[in-house]
This record gives structure tokens, C-alpha cells and sequence, in this order.
């Protein structure tokens, strides 16, 4: 991979960095409660929209530009995945995984109409859990509601979930 390519996640990186830290959860400077649970809702309803496998649902979350970058480290080195919402969503309309990601202990920043929400969260593939990680959303607020503009994600298979509720219930079928 080229140095290049690495410059605009290595930018977002720094200037997460260099933004005020908090510790409370669901916190933002400059929004009232109801918007940052506006904000949250949007996040959870992408996660059902995966679980569902609704792409219609997905898209109405989703700016139609946007993108999404995974991050992990391999035996091989730094690996990192781009992906369009385009092509979120056609994975979406023809895989066959049974994807569960949850989130918890969001922490949520908004300022006028641009928002951020960095949560921990865990992933189950078909019933089994696959990985963990954090998860960095930005989000836009357009005329017809919030819409998600970006996400990066780290990937984590070694690290075990910490979800507060402990493993998802397991569906019938698993």
C-alpha cells in the first residue's frame, strides 16, 4: 500500500486525538440530549438494518457517498479496506451471513449539523462471535434527518467482546 494512501485515515486519526476526551457516556458540547440520541438512533438502526438485511433501510441511514474504512493488524502487517456505501449495500443484498453488531458506552459529540459517535462494539457472524473493535461514525444532518457520511472500524478477532449483557441470545437455527 502506498504512503498516500494512508495520509486522509492517519489526518482522521490525529484529529480524533487532538479532540477533547470524555468519560461519560452519550456526552456532547453544544447539543441537547434529544439530539444525541437522534444521532445514537441513526447508528442503531444501521446495525438493524444489517441484522435484517434490509438495504432499503440501510440506504435511508447511509449518505450515498460516503465510505467506510476497516483496520486491522495481520501476521502480514497493517491491513486496511475501503469500501463505498454502494458496495456496503450490495454485500448487503446478497450475502449470506447472519451479521449481529452491537454497541455500547457510545460517546456522542454534535456541533451544529455534523455529529460523532465512537463506541466500542462486538460482532457475531451466523450465531458465533467473529470480533471486536471501536467503531467512529460521522454523521451529517441533512434536510431529511441525520445520515451517516463515514465509519472506521477496527478489527480485533483476539480481543474477546465486552459487551455489558455478555453474548447475544443464540437464534433458533444456530
Amino acid at each position: 500500500m502506498k504512503h498516500r494512501s494512508r495520509l486522509p485515515l492517519l489526518l482522521f486519526f490525529l484529529v480524533s486525538l487532538a479532540m477533547p476526551q470524555t468519560t461519560s457516556s452519550a456526552t456532547a458540547t453544544g447539543a441537547n440530549a434529544g439530539e444525541r440520541k437522534s444521532v445514537l438512533d441513526v447508528v442503531q438502526r444501521f446495525f438493524d438494518t444489517m441484522a435484517a438485511k434490509d438495504v432499503d433501510g440501510a440506504r435511508a441511514v447511509l449518505l450515498p457517498d460516503g465510505q467506510y474504512y476497516a483496520v486491522r493488524d495481520d501476521p502480514g502487517g497493517f491491513v486496511l479496506r475501503r469500501r463505498t456505501h454502494e458496495e456496503y449495500l450490495a454485500g448487503l443484498a446478497t450475502g449470506k451471513d447472519r451479521p449481529l453488531e452491537r454497541m455500547w458506552d457510545a460517546t456522542v459529540m454534535v456541533h451544529d449539523r455534523i455529529a460523532m459517535v465512537w463506541t466500542p462494539y462486538d460482532f457475531h457472524r451466523n450465531g458465533k462471535f467473529s470480533h471486536s473493535g471501536i467503531d467512529v461514525f460521522t454523521l451529517v444532518k441533512t434536510d431529511g434527518g441525520w445520515k451517516i457520511a463515514g465509519l472506521a472500524f477496527t478489527v480485533e478477532p483476539k480481543t474477546p467482546s465486552q459487551h455489558p449483557a455478555g453474548p447475544p441470545p443464540v437464534a433458533p437455527g444456530n
